[in-house]
């Protein structure tokens, strides 16, 4: 399982994207609030078929959000 809390910071198409997630208590899914400098904070979760989801209003491009997930992926693997 993924500490509760990490930091990342990457580039997508030369935009810098800053930010960290950090779990939250969910008592039915593995779940982490994300927060972005120049976003709105969401959240993502593990759900019980092993897919990650996304709040409804998440305002991110799916490549930051892919980005993220992967990140997490590899942490929770580590």
């Amino acid at each position: 399982m993924l500490s509760t809390y990490l930091n990342f910071q990457f580039d997508i198409q030369g935009k810098s994207v800053n930010g960290f997630c950090m779990r939250i208590q969910d008592d039915f899914h593995e779940t982490y609030a994300v927060v972005l400098d120049g976003y709105h904070s969401f959240c993502v979760w593990l759900d019980s078929s092993s897919t990650w989801r996304s709040s409804r209003h998440t305002s991110v491009e799916p490549r930051i959000l892919e980005q993220i997930i992967s990140r997490l992926s590899l942490n929770k693997l580590s």
